[in-house]
């Protein structure tokens, strides 16, 4: 890895804010929120990079990397592209290690992904709605689970009335100790869904609006979205990267309290930013955060410590 001048910064965090129900409760939130962008502005000057590396391989099918998940190969991260129906393993160097061509019925729209402890990794496919179960064995075994065809997504369908098809299905993450697996709907809405280990049911609907501390001073509420999802043991948390505000939320699904980190970090003196972020993975043995982009040939794969909170 090259060396870098480490530069550590105070992180500021977002609030949520209530609803607003009467004229004067609005002037004062308003308040609140100008002071908060103030506050968030002045103390969140960004993260500590640890080291970059290219990481797009047209030849590879690995053009646009979307999806990023820790594997169970050790030095190893699972992603997948929009250019082409595989799962990669990428090194933590940026470099593709073997890819796994998916059955052409997987489609080539792969969003999210994330890996299971029984060696099975879970893939978005957003334009089908669907969650595709694969073991990347020889040969590949996969298994295609609709969103549609789970218990409880009748309550789902309500919340997605008019959502746009290239807004849908875009992050996942599983939280290893119960099972659970977390969806994430890009945008118009944005919501979250909680599955059922077994993958047979939606157990809990969460929108992440705007008066649930979902707010960024980069683009309005419409255009807010999230780019992918990563689980926290430590904290028990989602980390959600945000590809148009260039940030991250930090979300406690129990508490419903959401914390935000400015995708921003200095490097030979000047202050930068991460660019298209589509991917993220959190590896808490060594304190490491990777940021995964999909910007053409700049495409990139970021490593961070961890911000302590």
């Amino acid at each position: 890895m090259s060396e870098h001048k480490l530069l550590r910064s105070k992180l500021g965090f977002s609030r949520c804010f209530p609803k607003l129900g009467t004229l004067a409760s609005f002037a004062s939130a308003t308040v609140a929120f100008l002071a908060w962008i103030e506050l968030a502005h002045a103390e969140s000057p960004g993260l500590t990079l640890i080291d970059s590396f290219k990481v797009a391989d047209k030849s590879e099918g690995f053009s646009e990397p979307s999806g990023l998940s820790l594997s169970n190969a050790e030095g190893f991260l699972w992603s997948v592209s929009d250019a082409e129906p595989k799962l990669h393993l990428l090194g933590i160097d940026g470099a593709l290690g073997n890819s796994f061509k998916l059955p052409s019925l997987a489609g080539s729209d792969l969003e999210g992904v994330a890996s299971r402890k029984d060696g099975s990794v879970l893939v978005l496919q957003e334009t089908d709605r669907s969650i595709l179960v694969v073991h990347p064995t020889d040969p590949i075994q996969l298994t295609t689970i609709p969103l549609t065809s789970l218990t409880g997504y009748s309550d789902a369908s309500e919340f997605l009335v008019g959502n746009p098809l290239n807004k849908g299905p875009e992050g996942i993450a599983v939280d290893p100790e119960s099972g659970r697996v977390f969806v994430g709907i890009e945008g118009q809405p944005r919501l979250l869904m909680v599955l059922s280990p077994e993958l047979d049911e939606i157990v809990e609907i969460i929108p992440l609006a705007r008066d649930a501390g979902f707010i960024s001073e980069r683009v309005d509420d419409n255009e807010l979205d999230l780019s992918g999802l990563a689980w926290s043991r430590s904290s028990r948390s989602l980390w959600i990267v945000s590809d148009k505000s260039r940030q991250i939320f930090v979300y406690n699904p129990k508490s419903k309290s959401v914390k935000s980190i400015s995708l921003t970090f200095s490097e030979d003196g000047k202050q930068k930013e991460v660019k298209h972020p589509e991917g993220i993975a959190l590896d808490e043995t060594k304190g490491l955060l990777y940021i995964l982009t999909d910007d053409a040939k700049k495409s990139r794969l970021y490593v961070f410590n961890i911000p302590k909170f």
